[in-house]
C-alpha cells in the first residue's frame, strides 16, 4: 500500500524508546532511527523521546527531546518490597511511579500532542499504561513496537546460562497479556511473534521485518590493518548480546573433531568477551582459537570486512535481540552460513543463493570450512533480490497499518 504524503502530513505521532538513538549504533537503535524516518517520509509529523542515563551518555547522543533519568526513580524502586525488586522490569516500574521522571513523559505527550503514540520493546509499558490510566492518551491510537516475543526470549537466556529471576519471567508475561489486550496495534519483526501475540488475544498485528539503510557498495580499503591481505576468514558479528555469544560457543563446543582446516572467523562488535567468559569456551576452542576478536568496528571497516568475507556466520541457538545482523548479512552479498533461528523473520530469503541453513553443529562448521577453502569471493546475491530488506520496504506494512486506521 502506498501512503499519501499529503494525506498524512498534519497527522502527529510520538515515539517513545527506552533509550537514546540520535546516533543509533545496536539493532534496536537503527530500527528506531529507520522507524523515525520511516513515518515521516509518509508525511507524518514525527515527534520522539528517548529515556536516558545522563551520567552515562555523551552529549552528542541525545536530542533535546529525550527525557534523562531522574534520582527519584532509585527512590521508588528502594520503597518496593524486597520480593518485587527481584524482577528486572521492578525498574521500569519505578520509571512510571517515579514523579519527576513520569512528570517527563507527561510533558513529552503534552508538548506533541498525538494522535498516534508508540513505544519501543516492553519496557515502557509501565509509563505507557499509566499515561493511559490517567487520561493523557484519551482518544490516541497505541502502538507497540515489538522486537521480541520477550516471554519466550527471555525464557531462552535463561537457557544460555543467563540468571533470569522468577519474578523478571513473570513481570514480562505480564506485560506482554497487557500489551495485547491493550494496544490498538501490535508491530512485529517476525510471523512467529505475530502468532505468540495473537495468541493473547491482540486485535491487530503487522509484520514489518528488520532492514538496512542502504545496499552495499564494493569497498575499496584493503583489510590488512586486522589480518594479512588474502587470508580467508568468516565474519561474525553481534553487540553484547548473552544468547549470541552462547550461541557460537555452544555450537562450537558441540562439533566432532576440529571441523576447520583453516582460515579465520573475525568476531566484529562487543561479544567477544561474553564468548571468552562463556562456561564451554574452553571445549569449543578446538573450533574457536581460530578467532580474531576485532571488538567494535566502524561502519566503514565493517563494510570492507563484509565484502572480503569468504562467509557470513549466524550461529544463533536462542531466542531473543532482533536478528538484524541477518539482514546485513544478506545484503552483504557473502555466503551465509546459518542456525534456522537466525533466520526467523526472513524464512523468504532462504532460497536465495549462497544460503546455507543448519542446526548440525559438525554440518555447520563444515559448511563454513568449505567456503573457506573455496576462494571465491564475488558476489552471490543480486541487489535486486534484497530489495525488501531496505528499510523504505520492510517498515511499509507498518506505516500502512498506522494510516489506515485513520481511513
Amino acid at each position: 500500500m502506498t501512503v499519501s504524503r499529503e494525506r498524512f502530513a498534519r497527522m502527529r505521532l510520538l515515539l517513545l524508546a527506552p533509550w537514546p538513538f540520535r546516533r543509533p549504533r545496536n539493532g534496536g537503535q537503527l530500527r528506531a532511527s529507520a522507524t523515525v524516518q520511516a513515518y515521516a517520509s509518509a508525511g507524518f509529523d514525527v515527534r520522539h523521546a528517548g529515556f536516558y542515563h545522563a551520567a552515562e551518555t555523551p552529549a552528542a547522543d541525545v536530542w533535546a527531546s529525550d527525557i534523562a533519568l531522574d534520582a527519584d526513580v532509585m527512590a521508588e524502586l528502594d520503597r518496593m518490597p524486597a520480593q518485587e525488586r527481584r524482577s528486572e522490569m521492578a525498574w521500569w516500574k519505578a520509571v512510571a511511579g517515579a514523579p519527576n521522571t513520569y512528570a517527563a513523559f507527561v510533558a513529552a505527550v503534552t508538548n506533541a500532542g498525538p494522535q498516534v503514540l508508540q513505544f519501543e520493546e516492553i519496557a515502557l509499558w509501565p509509563v505507557v499504561k499509566r499515561l493511559c490510566a490517567d487520561g493523557h492518551l484519551d482518544g490516541v491510537m497505541i502502538v507497540h513496537s515489538s522486537y521480541n516475543f520477550e516471554t519466550v526470549a527471555w525464557r531462552h537466556r535463561a537457557v544460555a546460562g543467563a540468571s533470569i529471576t522468577p519474578e523478571t519471567v513473570r513481570d514480562i508475561a505480564a506485560f506482554e497479556r497487557e500489551i495485547a489486550r491493550e494496544c490498538d496495534l501490535i508491530v512485529t519483526v517476525s510471523e512467529g511473534d505475530a502468532a505468540q501475540f495473537r495468541r493473547l488475544g491482540a486485535g491487530q498485528v503487522c509484520v514489518a521485518p528488520n532492514g538496512v539503510a542502504s545496499l552495499p557498495t564494493q569497498p575499496h580499503d584493503a583489510v590488512s590493518t586486522y589480518l594479512p591481505l588474502g587470508s580467508p576468514y568468516a565474519i561474525f558479528v553481534s553487540s553484547a548480546h548473552p544468547p549470541n555469544a552462547h550461541g557460537i560457543v555452544d555450537l562450537a563446543a558441540q562439533a566432532q573433531g576440529h571441523p576447520l582446516s583453516g582460515g579465520e572467523i573475525v568476531v566484529c562488535g562487543k561479544v567477544g568477551s561474553l564468548m571468552r567468559a562463556a562456561p564451554r569456551f574452553q571445549k569449543a576452542r578446538r573450533v574457536l582459537d581460530r578467532c580474531r576478536f576485532l571488538g567494535w568496528v566502524d561502519d566503514h571497516a565493517l563494510a570492507t570486512l563484509y565484502a572480503g568475507a569468504r562467509v557470513v556466520i549466524l550461529p544463533k541457538l536462542y531466542s531473543g535481540g532482533s536478528n538484524l545482523k541477518t539482514a546485513e548479512a544478506i545484503v552483504s552479498g557473502r555466503p551465509i552460513v546459518a542456525t534456522r533461528l537466525a533466520f526467523e523473520g526472513f524464512e523468504a530469503c532462504t532460497d536465495l543463493n549462497d544460503i546455507t541453513i543448519t542446526d548440525d553443529p559438525s554440518e555447520f562448521w563444515e559448511s563454513v570450512d568449505r567456503y573457506l577453502s573455496s576462494g571465491h569471493t564475488t558476489a552471490h546475491r543480486s541487489p535486486e533480490s534484497v530489495q525488501d530488506l531496505l528499510w523504505e520496504n520492510s517498515l511499509r506494512p507498518m506505516v500502512a497499518a498506522v494510516s489506515s486506521a485513520f481511513g
